[in-house]
């Protein structure tokens, strides 16, 4: 009796046992490209400024101050440099006294020439003297211009006194001293003009077939991100390290020093899966999709335990998220809806 109670028994245990195990697993399944790691690729690159223009004086003078230190960051109209202007300063007086009196000769010249031309109506004046008032005015007109002129060059070479930033700039070096006599065309003060700061990276091939399409480029300085487009590629490969030079350009004047090093990095179009999606069956690292309701195990050669993976599946394969560690290949599987 206790033998047949000891049978059945173990009968019974063995019909929950199949009960249990053709029971399907709940899961929850994933679309790939949901789940798809961005793969980035990097280079080295250096910061460069191209625009290192020297600013030089217009007027001869001697330099009667220098208002800016090297390594000064300035702003377009500051004042750098002051040069001694007192005779310039007296030769513009001159031309506005000399254009003050000539416009006062045009005028009386016209009103005589207007008085000349009323007395010929009453023929009350000669040829002569109305051609002669006529000359006048010609004269009084040609030298008008001139004074206008004069004044005009004297009014230049007299704001030329102060030598002034012409953009935002830092200032690199001060190339003459106070004291010192200046002609036009002297370079006086070295700047750099950060706004034109630009990237430069070698890249081999595949690199720049990649960094072409990329919607996300960046330059990555002290763990800081800063935008930047790639401007141009140049057309030819260097022998030895076969790689080509790519241009970029700030997304942002960032004001970032030159001489920099770097690294460029960028958004590539291919995919990697997550390492957390990865199990090992078997000795075999992959993942588990489904198929008729069945667990499918999906092996993947290159992967690395602990590490993303590069795959090659196309959007719209559904992996298993949850449930993922429970199951075996072949399993049956109840597909759960996933929680918005």
């Amino acid at each position: 009796m206790k033998a047949l109670t000891g049978l059945l028994i173990l009968f019974l245990s063995f019909q929950l046992m199949a009960e249990v195990s053709t029971q399907p697993i709940p899961v929850t399944v994933k679309k790939f490209e949901a789940v798809a790691i961005e793969v980035v690729a990097n280079a080295p690159a250096e910061v460069i400024v191209n625009n290192r223009p020297d600013i030089s004086a217009e007027i001869s003078a001697r330099v009667i101050s220098i208002d800016v230190l090297e390594g000064d960051v300035i702003t377009s109209g500051q004042q750098l440099m002051q040069l001694d202007c007192s005779k310039i300063a007296l030769a513009r007086d001159v031309a506005q006294a000399s254009l003050n009196q000539s416009n006062a000769r045009l005028n009386f010249s016209r009103s005589q020439l207007q008085r000349a031309n009323n007395l010929k109506k009453k023929k009350s004046i000669s040829e002569e003297l109305l051609d002669q008032r006529s000359t006048e005015l010609k004269e009084a007109t040609a030298n008008q211009l001139t004074q206008a002129s004069n004044f005009e060059q004297a009014q230049i070479d007299f704001e030329h006194c102060s030598i002034s930033a012409p953009f935002d700039a830092v200032v690199t070096n001060r190339l003459v001293s106070e004291g010192s006599y200046v002609v036009p065309g002297t370079p006086v003060i070295s700047l750099l003009r950060l706004n034109d700061a630009e990237v430069e990276a070698q890249l081999r091939q595949q690199e720049v077939e990649s960094i072409k399409v990329s919607q996300s480029v960046w330059l990555e300085i002290n763990n800081k991100r800063h935008p930047v487009t790639l401007r141009t590629v140049l057309p030819e490969y260097e022998s030895l390290t076969k790689t080509a030079r790519a241009k970029l350009v700030f997304e942002h004047n960032d004001d970032i020093w030159p001489g920099i090093d770097a690294r460029l990095f960028w958004a590539t179009d291919r995919k990697q899966l997550p390492a957390e999606l990865i199990v090992r069956r078997n000795g075999k690292l992959g993942v588990f999709s489904v198929q008729d309701n069945k667990a499918v195990f999906n092996e993947l050669e290159s992967a690395v335990e602990g590490r993303s993976a590069k795959v090659d599946f196309e959007p719209g394969f559904q992996i298993v998220d949850e449930g993922r560690h429970r199951l075996n290949h072949g399993d049956p599987v109840s597909v759960m809806p996933t929680a918005q």
